[in-house]
């Protein structure tokens, strides 16, 4: 079966087309043994594992700074969460060119994240009591409702699907690097609502087409992760299906709550 992830599909082929000799580069000589040395491949369950740690980590940076914040020292949450900001994007960026499979890259990023994430939600349950806790069961319940519909093939993964999302990946990515840069500029484009106000018809669309883009993204990672296992992946590759399962449940999290936010504006 074809693997649809770039990134996997080439190290499969190279591992495909390495001689003897490679193999013994990295291992030594096996001169006299029935078998080659056998590289440890990638399960589900590595993936499962590691995600829940980099989850665990995220919830930890976001209780920090929640409670920096709520206990009255906000200029320190707050550089936190800038700092984490700068982090995450800039991650994700690289993330756009190479996968990522290291262990440290996906922890700087999930702590950053989470301490970003603890920050925004105190202001956003401020304004409306309750909401980050709204937010948390709505991107539990959207995440295994992808899951199920992946899993019962109801939706899956295709080459036209794979050029939508990432169309609409840089499409919106744009469009937030525009809206945040022009905050830096001291500039109001009036794409993205603020905590209370009950929104524009234009930005209740891009919020909504950022939820449904967040969700079916996951059709992507559950793809890779499942191609990966079949080809043999190494299992250092697990990183990158955690990473991606954990980005993802990041960035539904930040559109779910904005939403929410839309919802409760007019109270």
């Amino acid at each position: 079966m074809e693997s649809r992830n770039r990134s996997l599909h080439q190290m499969m082929n190279s591992q495909r087309t390495a001689g003897q000799p490679t193999i013994g580069a990295e291992y030594g000589s096996y001169d006299g043994m029935t078998q080659a040395p056998r590289v440890e491949t990638m399960t589900v369950d590595d993936v499962i594992v590691r995600t829940v740690g980099l989850l665990g980590l995220t919830l930890v940076g976001a209780f920090f700074t929640w409670t920096l914040a709520s206990g009255g020292n906000v200029a320190l949450a707050q550089s936190l969460s800038f700092v984490g900001m700068l982090v995450g994007f800039g991650v994700m960026i690289f993330s756009m060119f190479r996968p990522i499979m290291s262990p440290a890259v996906a922890v700087v990023y999930c702590v950053g994240q989470g301490f970003l994430l603890g920050f925004v939600s105190l202001i956003f349950n401020q304004i409306h009591p309750g909401i980050a806790v709204n937010a948390v069961i709505g991107t539990v319940l959207v995440f295994i409702g992808m899951l199920l519909l992946y899993k019962n093939r109801v939706v899956r993964n295709s080459p036209k699907f794979t050029k939508v999302m990432m169309g609409a990946g840089i499409g919106f990515g744009l469009l937030i690097l525009v809206n945040f840069a022009s905050r830096m500029m001291g500039a109001d484009l009036g794409l993205f609502s603020q905590p209370g106000e009950s929104g524009t018809l234009l930005q209740w669309l891009i919020v909504i087409g950022l939820v449904a883009f967040a969700a079916f993204s996951f059709v992507l990672d559950f793809d890779m992760i499942e191609q990966s296992v079949a080809q043999g992946a190494p299992k250092k590759f697990a990183w990158a299906g955690a990473f991606g399962l954990a980005a993802g449940l990041i960035f539904l999290y930040w559109t779910l709550l904005q939403l929410l936010s839309l919802f409760q504006g007019g109270d």
